[in-house]
C-alpha cells in the first residue's frame, strides 16, 4: 500500500481543519447571539402584554364587587 501524500495535500487538509474550526466558532457566536435576541424579544412581548392589560384596567376605573351568598 503506497500512499503518495504531497505538500499540496497536506496544505489542503490543514486548510480544511482550520475552516471547520473557524466555522464552529462562528456558529457558536451567532447561535449565542440569536438565543439572546429571542429571549429578549419574548421578554419584551410579555412586558408589553402586561403593560397593555394593566393600562386597560387602570383606564376603566371600574371595580368588581363580588357578593358572597350566605
Amino acid at each position: 500500500m503506497d500512499l503518495n501524500i504531497t505538500n499540496s495535500d497536506i496544505a489542503y487538509i490543514v486548510f480544511a481543519i482550520v475552516a471547520v474550526i473557524v466555522a464552529f466558532m462562528l456558529i457558536k457566536k451567532v447561535a449565542g447571539c440569536l438565543i439572546k435576541a429571542v429571549i429578549f424579544a419574548i421578554l419584551v412581548a410579555i412586558l408589553g402584554y402586561l403593560y397593555y392589560n394593566f393600562a386597560l384596567v387602570e383606564e376603566s376605573g371600574e371595580e368588581t364587587n363580588i357578593e358572597t351568598v350566605e
